[in-house]
């Protein structure tokens, strides 16, 4: 039954709020926002709107759901949650969309300590980032380990420590573990680690200073040498950074280019007047216009930002976006943000840096993106640009220990963050279409969106609710039937591609005179198709497939072994009676492996386990040793 939109509008008021497209399964294809819910949705069906996204309305629209707001305001925030939460397919993609890296302290904590964190919370505790790599995460969480002196164990480790680490002998921790340690100190290098993370050099250089002359003053040589340390650290980095204003201002500049669905969008982060770091987005959307594009990123961006800046700075092109961003950034931040446009000047020319960046990322990603992806696209006759693709291989061994492996490839790399996998629950015996079945069952539920899975707390479910453009299934006909079965359950077929490659195998030679090893091609099955096709084996197509379906059966049989081997050990060792898991572990740090223990002595391994010897030979013996 086709969408009366008309019938819908009369139910449509004229109100700010946030908008749901949904296709005739229920599922959202689209959310945007409005000032005026009624105009805005109307004109999607005036028949002036060329773009492609809306001539497909008519075939795949099933109902339009709308949330009332009380200001534009909120509707922008609301928005960005909803496209996160729910993944549409028409709404805009941003690369490498995952909780950036943190530094979090907790002030409130009897001895805090600077930890890496993914996502924020409102705890109490202070986060500094996001950082736009782990590697300048984990940079910055040196710096202070090294120079500020702070623990860097666990808490558990902390309570049951009963001498020092490493650490408290190279000098970088005070060791408030084991021995007393004054808190006041303690807490004054947390302190000055906050101002370190915060980029307040000046105030944490005029503090160190006076501390380095007193200390010397006071004879405290030992004490002098090591604020001039943390000093050195905090020049160092300085130097690192280029000064962009000559006033200790924090601000934000924001750039973005990009044409043909694909925009490149830059965050220059300014504090105390020094170039912090630059941020980039990558946003992938033909539906939007740019002001709604770069409005989302930008409420994304700061919906879980701690350091926030006094000023955001824009092109003037995006002014109609002034008072919006203006109340949005200042309701995230709790205080006044103002947003300006500037046309001359210091900022101006800040601004024109930030904009070349973003025009250099955008080419970057344009000239190593895409031909190979739409050339796989091509030659496969795929329904999309297979920007995500996902492989799974199903691992075992005569019915036992049955693992899968989920590898994710973005824009045709690695991401090594979003692979997962998983353990088959209910097959038993060397099914692998039942074992695939319940694997991808199991993986696609999280995109049908029912209450169930609505799990905001889960970094690992957030990384689920992506939908993928392709799976590739490591298997033939029968492999991609199961998959399908599944899809078709979860009601998702049409949603992505679904392709089988099936692998290259060595062929009979009936020719004795003929020494060369003859293989058959790679072979690849779609659903719905009894022959598979084949193309040239040495195309980059085949090869980049060939290599996301091999990194899948690597490490989906690594994980296959390990499982075995752990079963190996647990059936040996924990059924012997006597051998708990402490006692077990006093084993094998001794003896390395089972059949170490076996071959021992019984007295050496009474002394190994604190046993006695009459006990160490029952042990043996359970192990198939003689005594």
């Amino acid at each position: 039954m086709a969408f009366d939109h008309e019938l819908a509008l009369t139910q449509i008021p004229h109100t700010p709020g946030v908008y749901l497209m949904k296709d005739k399964r229920e599922r959202v294809i689209y959310v945007g926002k409005a000032k005026d819910l009624h105009r805005r949705i109307r004109q999607y069906f005036t028949g002036k709107d060329s773009r492609a996204f809306v001539s497909m309305l008519a075939d795949v629209l099933g109902r339009i759901d709308v949330i009332i707001t009380a200001s534009e305001r909120e509707a922008l925030i609301l928005e960005a949650g909803l496209i996160k939460r729910h993944r549409p397919r028409f709404n805009v993609i941003l690369k490498d969309d995952k909780d950036m890296p943190r530094l979090r302290i907790d002030p409130g904590a009897a001895w805090p300590r600077v930890e890496i964190v993914r996502r924020s919370k409102s705890d109490g505790a202070h986060y500094y980032g996001p950082y736009v790599s782990g590697q300048a995460c984990r940079k910055s969480l040196e710096v202070i380990n090294r120079h500020f002196k702070l623990r860097t164990c666990r808490d558990t480790v902390f309570a049951n420590r009963s001498r020092p680490c490493l650490q408290y002998e190279i000098h970088r921790c005070m060791g408030p573990c084991v021995y007393d340690v004054s808190r006041d100190e303690y807490m004054r290098h947390c302190r000055d680690a906050e101002l370190f993370l915060s980029g307040k050099f000046d105030d944490l250089r005029s503090a160190l200073r006076a501390r380095m002359m007193l200390c010397s003053e006071a004879l405290a040589f030992e004490q002098a040498a090591s604020y001039r340390d943390q000093l050195m650290a905090v020049e160092e980095v300085c130097a690192r950074q280029q000064i962009v204003q000559k006033v200790p201002v924090n601000q934000d500049y924001w750039a973005c280019f990009g044409h043909s669905g694909m925009r490149a969008i830059v965050a220059m982060m300014v504090r105390e007047g020094r170039l912090m770091h630059m941020e980039t987005y990558e946003a992938r959307d033909e539906v939007s216009s740019e002001d709604d594009i770069l409005s989302q990123v930008m409420v994304h961006h700061y919906q879980s930002f701690e350091n926030f800046p006094a000023e955001v700075i824009l092109d003037g092109a995006y002014g109609a976006l002034g008072s919006l961003l203006n109340e949005t950034l200042s309701a995230l931040s709790g205080r006044r943000i103002v947003v300006t446009f500037p046309r001359r000047g210091i900022k101006a020319g800040i601004l024109a840096t930030a904009q070349a960046n973003a025009e250099q990322q955008f080419h970057q990603a344009k000239s190593g993106e895409s031909d190979l992806l739409m050339q796989v696209q091509a030659a496969l006759g795929l329904s999309r640009y297979p920007h995500r693709i996902e492989c799974y291989d199903i691992s075992n061994m005569q019915g036992g220990q049955i693992v899968a492996a989920m590898v994710v490839f973005v824009q045709g790399r690695l991401d090594a963050s979003k692979c997962r996998t998983f353990r088959v629950k209910t097959v038993t015996g060397q099914d692998d279409f039942g074992s695939l079945n319940e694997v991808l069952t199991r993986r696609l539920r999280y995109l049908g969106g029912s209450d169930e899975t609505q799990d905001e707390e889960s970094a690992s479910v957030q990384g689920f609710r992506e939908m993928p453009d392709l799976l590739l299934i490591d298997g033939g006909r029968g492999q991609v039937d199961a998959v399908m079965a599944a899809v078709r359950a979860a009601g998702l077929e049409g949603a992505f591609d679904v392709v089988g490659i099936g692998k290259s195998r060595v062929k009979h030679n009936d020719t004795q005179e003929q020494e060369e090893v003859l293989h058959s091609p790679e072979r690849l099955y779609f659903p719905g198709r009894v022959i598979p096709l084949v193309l040239d084996q040495s195309s980059d197509e085949i090869l980049l497939l060939a290599r996301i379906r091999d990194e899948t059966h690597r490490r989906a049989i690594g994980l296959h072994r390990r499982a075995r081997q752990s079963e190996g050990l647990r059936s040996r060792l924990d059924s012997v009676d006597g051998v708990g898991p402490k006692r077990k572990v006093k084993l094998l740090r001794a003896f390395g492996s089972i059949q170490g223990i076996v071959q021992a002595a019984p007295e050496d391994v009474a002394k190994a386990a604190g046993i006695s010897t009459v006990q160490a030979r029952r042990i043996i013996e359970a192990l198939g040793g003689d005594s």
